[in-house]
């Protein structure tokens, strides 16, 4: 692929990536707290504490005392644009990379022969972005290594995000005890 592609390419998906952190991971919650009477500084807590923690953040909002569904709101915004930041930089991959064609294009002739897999996979996105650490950075990775549907993955890794942020939030405010 010649260069002056490429950087095309790259530098579309670069402001694409850019779009997606800015507008969901930080336009959104400050919007949210604006609307909302919120100090900018406790939701911007909250956004770097969601970046770190992920979804087990939520006690942390509680501890800055910002109200539960503020909480959710500014975790699930930040959910949204990581997951479609994540998805744009593994497309960038994608079309710049001839390797990581090649190498996709086996993988997707290997998951023709399990069309249940192929066509209900990304649901399993709900339960992969449980984990710990790697859940919501490692979804949409994983869910377009197998090629499953992008808009489809996007809406499970949130959901599933979203239930988790939810657990830790009833846990911490004691509507759920272990």
């Amino acid at each position: 692929m010649e260069l002056r592609t490429i950087l095309s390419i790259l530098s579309r998906q670069f402001v694409v990536v850019l779009l997606f952190v800015f507008i969901f991971c930080f336009s959104v919650p400050l919007l949210i707290g604006l609307a909302l009477k919120i100090s900018s500084g406790l939701i911007l807590s909250l956004i770097f504490s969601t970046f770190l923690l992920q979804a087990t953040a939520s006690p942390a909002g509680v501890a800055l005392g910002i109200p539960p569904a503020v909480i959710l709101a500014v975790m699930t915004s930040f959910a949204v644009g990581m997951t479609l930041a994540i998805q744009e930089i593994c497309i960038t991959f994608s079309q710049t990379s001839e390797g990581v064609k090649q190498w996709l294009d086996k993988v997707e002739a290997k998951m023709r022969k399990y069309t249940i897999i192929h066509r209900y996979g990304a649901v399993s996105c709900t339960f992969i972005s449980w984990i710990p650490g790697l859940g919501l950075y490692s979804t949409p990775v994983i869910a377009f290594l197998l090629r499953w549907k992008r808009i489809p993955s996007a809406f499970f890794t949130v959901f599933g995000f979203f239930l988790v942020s939810l657990g830790f939030l009833l846990l911490t405010l004691g509507i759920i005890v272990l």
